[in-house]
């Protein structure tokens, strides 16, 4: 098929554009190294979907990213989106923060055009290089009707992710990628994106958050709580002085009684989520009371993300709680 409107492909480094020494290094490699035009060329049958139109904004290993880049990032995808002659959007990112990056566009970008975020769990020098085929995947997924309106989507391994629920679940697997309790919502198979599913939550053109209207970002810091956590490790954290804090807690979002007597009376935002990778944190009667937020679904990484820009429309705990339940 011949296409008229273009892909705008952005490449902002990661493992997907990762070299090597050595065709057997999985792990020891330099991120960020190929340009996006360079990973482009290797991909055999990738001119099937174009014109394409390329940019670089950044070549990094993802543990680098940062909220001013995701930032821009987002402006350029809107500024790309708008465009009369774009079809859709990919994004190849590193995958050790895929999953807030992508969740952070699918908030602040308004469109109903695709919007496909793609990386590698193997340098493009290793031998079965998966960057390739996921990211020819990523513009088959581009180029599918059935992805219009669908949000942020995630691509790795043949999968189709939802940017809200997608985590990375594994250090080193192609198969990296996916969700314990939703799953994937489609599948790649023999060039064609197939879908089963979609999130019903608010995203990109319904968002209140897009166009990404901020000029700088609220600071929301993250804990992960463990049995036996000293309290000095949250006064610690407390002395930066965030505007939000997310606490990844233990089963259902819980608590330790020394955490809790600290954070029960702080005049930031505090959000209960759960370190267990899966399943729902709930309002319990002392959530009301303290003024604690839950984080329902969104996994603490995702919570953050939404505290942050709630955060830059209120700072009223009921309407930031409304957020976890829209968004």
């Amino acid at each position: 098929m011949a296409y008229t409107k273009k892909i705008v492909v952005i490449g902002t480094g990661g493992t997907i554009a990762g070299q090597s020494g050595s065709a057997e290094d999985l792990t020891a490699y330099q991120a960020g190294e190929l340009t996006i035009d360079e990973v482009l060329a290797i991909v055999p049958g990738v001119e099937n979907y174009g014109p394409f139109e390329s940019k670089q904004l950044c070549n990094i290993d993802s543990s680098d990213m940062t909220m001013a880049i995701w930032m821009e990032l987002a402006r350029t995808v809107q500024a790309a989106v708008d465009r009369e002659d774009v079809a859709a959007v990919v994004i190849t990112h590193g995958t050790d923060t895929m999953e807030e990056g992508s969740y952070f566009l699918q908030l602040t970008v308004q469109t109903n055009k695709p919007i496909v975020m793609v990386g590698a769990m193997r340098p493009a020098t290793a031998i079965s290089a998966d960057g390739p085929l996921n990211l020819l995947q990523a513009m088959q997924i581009a180029r599918s009707p059935e992805a219009v309106g669908k949000g942020v989507l995630v691509t790795l391994n043949g999968t189709i992710n939802c940017a809200r629920e997608v985590v990375k679940q594994h250090t080193t697997g192609s198969d990296a990628f996916g969700n314990a309790f939703f799953g994937h919502i489609g599948f790649v198979q023999d060039g064609i994106a197939r879908f089963y599913y979609e999130s019903l939550r608010k995203h990109t053109a319904a968002s209140e958050f897009a166009p990404l209207a901020a000029d700088e970002m609220p600071t929301v810091a993250l804990v992960y709580l463990y049995g036996g956590i000293d309290s000095n490790v949250l006064h610690a954290v407390l002395q930066t002085k965030p505007h939000g804090l997310v606490l990844a807690g233990l089963g259902h979002g819980i608590l330790p009684g020394r955490i809790r007597q600290l954070v029960e009376n702080l005049d930031i935002p505090v959000v209960r989520s759960s370190r267990t990778g899966s399943g729902m944190v709930s309002a319990m009667p002392n959530d009301s009371r303290h003024g604690f937020i839950v984080s329902d679904t969104l996994a603490p990484s995702k919570a953050r993300i939404l505290l942050t820009l709630g955060l830059t429309k209120t700072k009223d705990r009921a309407a930031l709680q409304e957020y976890f339940y829209e968004y």
